[in-house]
């Protein structure tokens, strides 16, 4: 007790700097594990804002996948590299901040998947884009390389028939022709020629001095016309022959088939 009284000073400055040490060590260890609680919040964080990632990368790749477009395919290919290195680099960010930017990490990963789901969204429009952009493209150049289709009309015709035409006149119709009847009769012939109508007529002419005998035979005398004969009748009188004629119908390509 002496020596407390004696040394009361400096014991009451041992005893102060012994209740600080106690108080800084205590601080150190709260902060310590302050520390070590925010770093470890801070990592199951990132890592759930890498699933979270990850996940929507996954559903992009998938998407990508079932519509087979190869400029999608390699958008979001670079869009996960990108979006890997930014989440390595703000890993590392993090850690060296310690406690102050967890919820600067918060907000960043927030940024990040709205980023992500605008990326998501103007990959499938690129995508769409793209892929109407080739439709079109595949069109227009099947179009171009179709041959244009020119029409070659041919005629299509068909037969019309065309009766005779005439008309009907009086007509004499001869039944016979006309023809001449020789008459004859019976006559006393000299030998030497002479025709006489009876024998006294012949032996007169033997009394004048020809000696000749006679014979008797039929002589023609003469000759009797007989007109011709007929009837009259209605008879036809062909104006013009009958006639086919080529009547055209219309037109018919001869390529397509089509007709006008």
């Amino acid at each position: 007790m002496k020596w407390f009284k004696e040394h009361k000073k400096v014991a009451t400055i041992g005893l102060a700097g012994i209740f600080l040490l106690v108080l800084v060590l205590i601080g150190c260890g709260v902060a310590f594990s302050g520390s070590r609680n925010g770093s470890d919040q801070k990592e199951q964080e990132a890592s759930v804002t890498d699933e979270k990632k990850d996940t929507v990368t996954e559903e992009k790749s998938s998407d990508t996948e079932v519509k087979k477009e190869d400029a999608a395919k390699e958008d979001v290919s670079e869009e996960k590299t990108e979006t890997k290195e930014e989440a390595k680099k703000e890993e590392k960010t993090e850690k060296k901040d310690d406690t102050k930017k967890t919820g600067t990490a918060s907000a960043t990963a927030t940024t990040k998947k709205d980023e992500a789901k605008a990326s998501s969204s103007k990959s499938s429009s690129s995508s769409s884009t793209k892929k109407t952009e080739t439709k079109a493209n595949n069109s227009s150049s099947s179009n171009s390389s179709k041959p244009q289709h020119t029409h070659t009309w041919v005629a299509q015709t068909k037969n019309v028939y065309h009766e005779a035409t005439g008309h009907y006149e009086n007509k004499w119709v001869e039944d016979s022709a006309a023809w001449d009847e020789d008459v004859y009769a019976t006559k006393v012939i000299c030998n030497c020629g002479a025709v006489f109508d009876s024998v006294e007529a012949w032996l007169q002419h033997t009394d004048e001095g020809c000696h000749q005998g006679y014979y008797v035979d039929d002589v023609k005398t003469g000759t009797v016309h007989h007109e011709a004969t007929g009837h009259n009748e209605q008879k036809w009188v062909q104006d013009s022959a009958a006639w086919t004629e080529t009547v055209t119908t219309g037109y018919k390509c001869s390529g397509c088939g089509a007709t006008k």
